[in-house]
């Protein structure tokens, strides 16, 4: 009886501690009944608490209670029977088919299928006998008023349903409010200085320029991937050459080399190679493998034994130095892991001046409304705070209009998915116009408006825009901002298995900058295009920024991580619900040249 209140108690505290990531906490009611939740469904901690997320968004829940958790389970068992259902129609449908057939003709079952297929491509599903309408009504004309930005959102081609407000939203009381802060608050200023115009320049990887243009895509060969990943691997053992390998000193033994993984020896070796998985379900510590690299077209893989390891944080796609022994050829015996290496300090001078005042830096996330319509309440409030108080820059990071919003998957918009992208764009800009702000658009291969590939290629649109890449590292005044429109943190933490206890999110930010790249994970998220030959050249982190900004549906912070300021600005708009954005200052650096020392950040509720 003990050992199972034990193994209760451990479930519980698991369940605990996947909502607190994604800033949710829950009371011992609200976890027990998690707990049943879990046990009912057959999902464990992380999978309800992303459900949860989910559900909340949707439905405008602030907190986790009983009633909302009964609520959560009403509409799962509905959405279980209405699939059941579809199931058996669509069964029932089969059957119908087959029995035509057995009969020698395939004969139309009924004529309810033509009007499906009518409305599946935007017609009334009435065949002939519906009278016509128009799908576009025309255009009111103006009457010469200068419009609201809200109203300028409100286009006469949008149907009641897109176009309706959202009471949620409207009713929320803690706008403006600071969720996060970060720096010295008594040294801020928040205000920019209108006469001061910082420079901003794009940074390229290495020897390569910046992705500035589309790409062709799903043109890889098998091979190509497999010599991408030997050369990210081969690229970051070199960098980890002082300190995993021995120096040798003069007259006495030689330097000592890496070895290939499958090497048979029991003497301590030292290698680098991928964290892999041995099955098709998640990593964990019995089933991690490492591949080296290539070697005459083909690599090795064996499997790593953590047993003899005090501490590991690994997950698939990173690059290890191992040292251990494999007495077998087959297992890796682990003494000591090396998780990557920091990149190197930024080489550019920064010339952010006393006289000319701290650079004033405003970011936000899409989605940039909310799930009920396409008024785009939360960026109307948001381009209001902003042209009271304009920033030297503003980086918008996509998506505008994200796929997976409800009125785009259900196919209920009255217009184009470039036409209410345009317009966005268009009230951006007028709304700015006035003010010294340059706007960075940062693309979201969520966007339907996008390629959906990775990295994303810049927006291909007209206006006083500069459009980067995803991800792209920008220059500000010598200042480098890493921006990434990407969740690589919540696709991480899916992934990763850890026995180390430390802040989780520092942890895998920490993983981002170790492996030098802005997308670490291989194989990439369900929801990723992940095109290997340019992730090779645009997503790499040739030195480590002063700032990261990597927004993400977990938990809003602002947070150094080894010496670089790293910002999870979260959402604009988050389901039915306003979300959180972040206003930063960029101040001349300190004495000891620590740019870390010298930003300010603070996150607010729209």
């Amino acid at each position: 009886m003990a050992d199972q209140e034990e193994g209760l108690a451990l479930h519980i505290s698991e369940v605990i501690e996947e909502f607190s990531t994604f800033g949710v906490t829950l009371s011992d009611e609200a976890a027990n009944q998690c707990l049943a939740l879990c046990k009912q469904y057959g999902v464990d901690g992380e999978q309800l608490a992303v459900l949860w997320l989910t559900f909340a968004s949707t439905h405008g829940y602030d907190s986790v209670t009983l009633e909302a958790l009964e609520h959560l389970d009403r509409v799962e068992q509905n959405s279980s029977r209405k699939k059941a259902a579809a199931e058996a129609a669509s069964a029932s449908t089969v059957n119908r088919l087959n029995a035509s057939l057995d009969n020698g003709c395939l004969s139309r079952p009924e004529d309810d299928d033509d009007e499906d297929i009518l409305e599946a491509y935007g017609g009334s599903g009435s065949g002939i006998k519906a009278p016509k309408q128009t799908l576009t009504p025309k255009n009111e004309k103006p009457n010469g008023k200068v419009r609201s930005i809200s109203a300028q959102f409100r286009s006469a081609t949008l149907s009641p349903t897109v176009a309706s407000p959202s009471l949620k939203y409207s009713s929320r009381t803690n706008s403006g409010t600071v969720v996060v802060q970060y720096g010295a608050p008594d040294n801020t200023t928040w205000t920019a200085n209108p006469d001061f115009h910082p420079e901003v320049k794009l940074v390229g990887c290495f020897d390569e320029p910046p992705l500035t243009k589309a790409y062709n895509f799903m043109y890889e060969r098998p091979g190509t991937i497999g010599e991408v990943l030997s050369d990210m691997t081969l690229s970051l053992a070199e960098e980890m050459q002082d300190i995993m390998l021995k120096k040798g000193k003069k007259g006495e033994e030689e330097e000592e080399e890496y070895s290939s993984v499958n090497t048979m020896t029991s003497e301590a070796i030292s290698t680098v190679g991928r964290v892999c998985c041995d099955c098709s379900s998640h990593l964990n510590a019995a089933s991690v493998l490492v591949e080296g690299c290539m070697e005459d077209n083909k690599s090795s893989v064996v499997q790593l034994d953590l047993s003899q390891v005090k501490g590991f944080s690994l997950f698939p796609g990173q690059i290890m130095g191992i040292r251990g022994s494999n007495p077998t050829g087959n297992k890796l015996l682990a003494q000591e892991l090396v998780d990557g290496k920091l990149p190197p300090e930024p080489t550019s001078p920064i010339t952010i001046s006393t006289s000319t005042g701290p650079i004033q830096l405003v970011v936000a996330s899409g989605p940039f409304t909310t799930s009920s319509n396409l008024l785009y309440e939360p960026l109307t409030d948001f381009l209001t705070a902003v042209r009271n108080n304009p920033p030297h820059v503003l980086v918008l990071l996509g998506p505008f209009l994200d796929a997976g919003h409800p009125l785009v998957v259900g196919n209920d918009l009255g217009e184009t998915h470039d036409a209410v992208f345009n317009r966005c764009l268009h009230i951006i800009s007028t709304t700015l116009e006035s003010t010294p702000t340059q706007v960075i658009l940062v693309p979201s291969s969520r966007d339907v408006c996008s390629p959906m590939v990775y990295p994303t290629p810049p927006y291909d649109v007209a206006g006083n825009f500069t459009c980067v890449s995803d991800p792209a590292l920008v220059n500000i005044e010598g200042v480098v901002v890493a921006l990434t429109a990407t969740d690589v943190l919540f696709h991480l933490g899916k992934e990763e298995i850890s026995s180390a206890s430390q802040d989780r999110l520092v942890r895998l930010t920490r993983h981002i900058l170790k492996q030098r790249s802005l997308y670490p994970l291989y194989p990439p998220h369900e929801s990723m295009c992940v095109v290997m030959e340019q992730l090779e050249n645009y997503v790499h982190l040739p030195y480590k920024p002063h700032l990261l900004v990597i927004p993400s549906d977990l938990h809003y912070f602002a947070k150094e991580v080894e010496g670089c300021v790293v910002v999870n600005p979260e959402h604009l708009a988050k389901g039915l619900i306003g979300g959180t954005y972040a206003r930063i200052e960029l101040h001349p650096p300190s004495s000891d040249k620590r740019m870390v020392n010298s930003i300010n950040v603070n996150v607010l509720k729209v």
